[in-house]
């Protein structure tokens, strides 16, 4: 009769806890997964926090933590992941009352993007491991990785043919007294700009940056349109680097800067159209909106854009087209551009074994040399 009882309230319990666990296990559990920054480079590593909080007396013998991100976020702890088209990671927990547990993830961008977490699952258990427990958290953080800017030794003798051949020394020539601040050496730099004193202090090239007498408003025009129907992502992700760093570079020569593009953003669809300036914000702006671009998106036909657009607005503007797409309407409405806007430069990111494309225009073009990716 005792057995009996002890049987009788044994089932009674298993039943108790397992009602208890399924009515409350999530209550007052919260997981939350944390970029340690909104905003990173490509190329570049970052954090990633796991915090999972229990506001509860209940305690969870064992926890697993699941979700999805992009592959192209790249784990250096590859333990309990897979990657097909996402990476899928879990991480088992166990948790007292009233605990919180934090776990931080170093992660590799890997590329350029707009990037979000996009499911988590947690699943669980009672004490007795007789029923498994499913749920579903949200995440808001986000991440914006931004294109990684061409090294400086790769950039200096295209840029310095960008300076010659668009910038013309009359409408840049810097006036000694207005000093502006210092930067590192770059290969275009005179000898006369180098700041010795400077130098001495930090054990590189320094130089002086000083304001310009005269402006004149440079606009970088990005068209992510294919050339042909093949579709080429190295040579639109190499463009968009390109674009990123000729806005970093003229600004920080004290150059105003704008951006445009057919591309569409991943968050709003609309084409990009940011106005000139000059400052360290407007350098963020237009690289986090280049990070943004969505290149899975059909873009806005390039030559009618070019065909309505009006520069009449700008100082003295200087056009800086970055296109793989030399078709003959993109040629037509960069010479009719080109008609009404005195200065400009189309430059070509193509692959060095494909000499063969080349527009079809009597204007200035810079050819810039891209490195197949090995398969």
């Amino acid at each position: 009769m005792v057995l009996f009882g002890l049987i009788i309230l044994f089932v009674a319990l298993v039943a108790l806890q397992r009602l208890v666990y399924s009515r409350f296990w999530s209550r007052h559990l919260t997981v939350d997964l944390i970029f340690s920054a909104k905003t990173g480079a490509e190329g570049g590593s970052i954090k990633l926090t796991e915090v999972i909080t229990s506001r509860k007396a209940l305690p969870l013998p064992w926890l697993t933590v699941k979700f999805q991100v992009s592959r192209h976020l790249v784990f250096s702890d590859k333990l309990h992941a897979t990657i097909t088209d996402d990476y899928y990671r879990e991480d088992l927990f166990s948790l007292g009352m009233y605990q919180r547990i934090s776990r931080t993830l170093p992660v590799i961008m890997k590329k350029r993007g707009y990037y979000t977490i996009k499911s988590i699952d947690l699943v669980s258990s009672d004490l007795l491991l007789t029923r498994k427990l499913v749920d579903h958290a949200r995440s808001h953080s986000v991440l914006t990785v931004c294109p990684r800017l061409i090294p400086r030794e790769d950039f200096a003798v295209p840029y310095s043919q960008i300076m010659g051949e668009i910038l013309a020394r009359t409408a840049l020539l810097p006036d000694p007294f207005e000093f502006r601040g210092i930067r590192e050496y770059q290969g275009f730099d005179t000898l006369r700009s180098i700041n010795w004193l400077a130098t001495a202090r930090s054990g590189s090239l320094k130089v002086n940056v000083h304001e310009y007498t005269a402006s004149r408003d440079v606009i970088v025009l990005l068209n992510v349109e294919p050339d042909g129907a093949f579709f080429e992502e190295e040579l639109l992700e190499e463009g968009i680097r390109i674009a990123a760093t000729l806005c970093d570079s003229l600004i920080h020569e004290g150059v105003s800067c704008g951006l445009i593009s057919n591309a569409r953003d991943i968050i709003t669809g609309e084409t990009i159209d940011i106005a000139t300036g000059q400052s360290g914000q407007h350098i963020q702006q237009i690289q986090e909106q280049l990070g943004r671009l969505d290149l899975t998106r059909k873009p806005e036909p390039f030559a009618p854009m070019l065909m309505q657009r009006g520069f009449s607005s700008y100082r003295d503007p200087v056009l800086l087209m970055v296109s793989i797409n030399c078709s003959d309407d993109i040629c037509r409405s960069w010479s009719d551009c080109l008609s009404r806007v005195h200065a400009g430069l189309w430059i070509l990111p193509r692959y060095a074994d494909r000499h063969d494309r080349l527009p079809d225009t009597e204007h200035p073009t810079l050819c810039w040399e891209v490195k197949r990716r090995a398969r």
